[in-house]
Formats: C-alpha cells, sequence, structure tokens
C-alpha cells in the first residue's frame, strides 16, 4: 500500500509542476515594460505623459512646462496647449494627458477634471 501512496503523492508533485510550468509560460512575454506614465502639475492643472516613449524631458518656461517627448515639443501653460506647434485654448477646470502609442504617434486627450487625468491611451 505504500508504494501506491508514493505513487500517487510523486504524481501530484508533477502535475502541480505541469501547471506551473504552463502558467509561467503563458506569462512570458505579457508583460509591457516599455509602458511609463510621469504626471506634472501647471497652476490647477495636471497633465500626465503616458505611453511607449525612449525620451522625455521637461523644463519650466515662464507659465507653464515645455516636455519634449520622442522629439514631439508639448508645452503646457495656465491656458494653452500646444502640441508641435499647434495651439489649443484650455479651460482652467481641463486637466491633460499627452499618450505616446508604439508607434511614437502622440495623442492629447483633455478631460475635465473631475474625470482626472488617465495614464492609459485615450480612446
Amino acid at each position: 500500500m505504500s508504494w501506491l501512496m508514493r505513487i500517487l503523492v510523486g504524481l501530484g508533485l508533477v502535475l502541480a509542476l505541469v501547471i506551473v510550468l504552463v502558467l509561467v509560460i503563458g506569462n512570458i512575454g505579457t508583460r509591457d515594460e516599455t509602458t511609463q506614465a510621469i504626471s506634472m502639475t501647471v497652476g490647477n492643472r495636471t497633465v500626465t505623459v503616458a505611453g511607449h516613449y525612449k525620451d522625455m524631458t521637461q523644463e519650466s518656461v515662464a507659465d507653464g512646462i515645455k516636455v519634449i517627448v520622442d522629439g514631439h515639443e508639448v508645452l503646457i501653460t495656465t491656458d494653452q496647449l500646444s502640441v508641435d506647434g499647434k495651439m489649443e485654448t484650455l479651460e482652467p477646470d481641463e486637466d491633460v494627458t499627452v499618450y505616446v502609442n508604439q508607434d511614437g504617434k502622440v495623442q492629447v486627450k483633455v478631460v475635465p477634471r473631475g474625470e482626472g487625468a488617465s495614464e492609459e491611451a485615450p480612446s
């Protein structure tokens, strides 16, 4: 009877090991290590830069922040947003999310402050 118990315990251990290996192999490659996010404040506004960027610099300007992300220039002041030279007027209660997708394209999403700036890709 003890040899039967040893075989069953051995089979149980092998089965558990196979399940763990399947789970580990299934999760390899699913994590996206290149996604990053950083939030800054300009006046009462929250600015979030997120996505798949490789290089990002920021500097303070007279009344805002200038961010250069993978060659795209984003300038956020207390009342305006400029992305690669294209200006947009911002309302006082709006936050900004700048998202860089895997192809290096910049998407900008302006959201009311109550909804908050998201670190996910804008829809």
